[in-house]
């Protein structure tokens, strides 16, 4: 299954990695949208989940949902 398109195409895609206890899932994302998700985790954190940016050069083949909504903060 292809990747949709990013809501910011000019922006560089990111991988970002949500772990609940063994649940473990990948996505892509713009820049922006994953790093403001990332923010909105560290100011409301939950002890059973963890979330990150991977900066292992690879990115997952699904686009992280509701990306749009995560381009503001």
């Amino acid at each position: 299954m292809p990747v949709s398109r990013s809501p910011r195409p000019e922006e560089p895609d990111t991988h970002l990695r949500v772990i609940s206890s063994d649940l473990v899932v990948d996505f892509c994302g713009c820049r922006t949208a994953v790093r403001n998700f990332l923010h909105d985790r560290l100011s409301h954190p939950h002890p059973s989940i963890v979330a990150m940016e991977v900066s292992d050069g690879l990115l997952p083949d699904r686009r992280m949902p509701c990306e749009a909504l995560w381009l503001d903060p």
